[in-house]
């Protein structure tokens, strides 16, 4: 009996290289319907939420990890998503906050925000495609 023993190097770039792009493409379309679901979950009142969510370009880190991310891009897309806590707002360019509470005009140094709770549109749109996979 002969035994041929021998020793296979891996070279992890090269496996990078031939996997990154068919992985990519998979995890493109993958990035794309978690996208469309969220424009669905996302809250309505402008309709700006909505258009500013977007995936950004896949990213090859390794050759055992790629990163794809799914954002919103608005200054209050977090606060939608996480909800905010109770806070106060005041006026930023203005000596008063101005405003119609009852159909009568109201004019205040402060008010005090209740906190909104979390509306997750991006992490329950990931959650209903992946459990197509």
């Amino acid at each position: 009996m002969a035994n041929v023993t021998g020793t296979f190097r891996l070279d992890r770039q090269a496996l990078a290289n031939e996997t990154a792009k068919p992985l990519a493409r998979t995890m493109s379309a993958v990035l794309r319907q978690i996208t469309a679901q969220a424009k669905m979950n996302a809250p309505v009142k402008t309709g700006n939420l909505r258009r500013m969510i977007e995936p950004e370009p896949v990213r090859v880190q390794d050759a055992t990890r790629l990163r794809g991310v799914v954002a919103a891009n608005t200054e209050y897309a977090a606060a939608v998503h996480n909800g905010s806590k109770p806070h106060v707002i005041r006026p930023r360019r203005a000596s008063v906050l101005a405003f119609k509470m009852g159909g009568k005009q109201v004019f205040a140094k402060s008010v005090q925000h209740p906190g909104t709770r979390g509306r997750p549109f991006l992490a329950n749109a990931a959650e209903k495609v992946m459990e197509r996979y």
